[in-house]
């Protein structure tokens, strides 16, 4: 495979590769998902009728394949990382109200790293008349949140 006629893959790969590792553009690869599967198929077929062809096709489709594998491990970490923190905040605010009675004014008073958690992870705490709100983003869906209840002590997604 010569130089230029892997620019035609490498800058579109590099350009969907960039926009679906940010956190909370997981939906991306859902969007892209159906096109890659026609992709493969036809460059599939183009592989069998045409022998000349098959190092070049097969070059294209493994570097596809190896981007959205990796864009997909990326959001998989984003997701996890994400209800990883939140899953420790939650269990930070619970003990500090054990301890004391009240729900913390910050994470920072539960011990937490808040400007950390709200800078790499979006994760967010509050309180509101009593009423603690601790919330992260869904890493697939946009402008979707993850809700922790604390009253039901369980995970509420898909809050707005």
């Amino acid at each position: 495979m010569k130089i230029l006629p892997s620019l035609k893959t490498i800058i579109p790969v590099a350009i969907v590769f960039a926009l679906t590792v940010q956190k909370g553009n997981g939906f991306l690869l859902v969007l892209l998902l159906p096109f890659l599967l026609i992709y493969l198929i036809f460059n599939a077929v183009r592989m069998l009728r045409k022998p000349a062809e098959r190092k070049d096709r097969g070059i294209r489709m493994a570097i596809w394949s190896v981007a959205l594998v990796l864009a997909s491990t990326v959001q998989i970490y984003w997701n996890a990382g994400s209800r990883s923190n939140a899953d420790l905040a939650s269990q930070k605010v619970l003990a500090y109200k054990e301890r004391t009675g009240s729900y913390p004014a910050s994470l920072r008073d539960a011990g937490l790293d808040d400007s950390e958690l709200q800078k790499k992870w979006r994760l967010r705490y509050s309180v509101k008349e009593g009423e603690p709100r601790l919330t992260y983003p869904a890493s697939v869906m946009p402008l979707t949140m993850n809700e922790y209840d604390f009253k039901a002590r369980a995970w509420r997604e898909n809050v707005y």
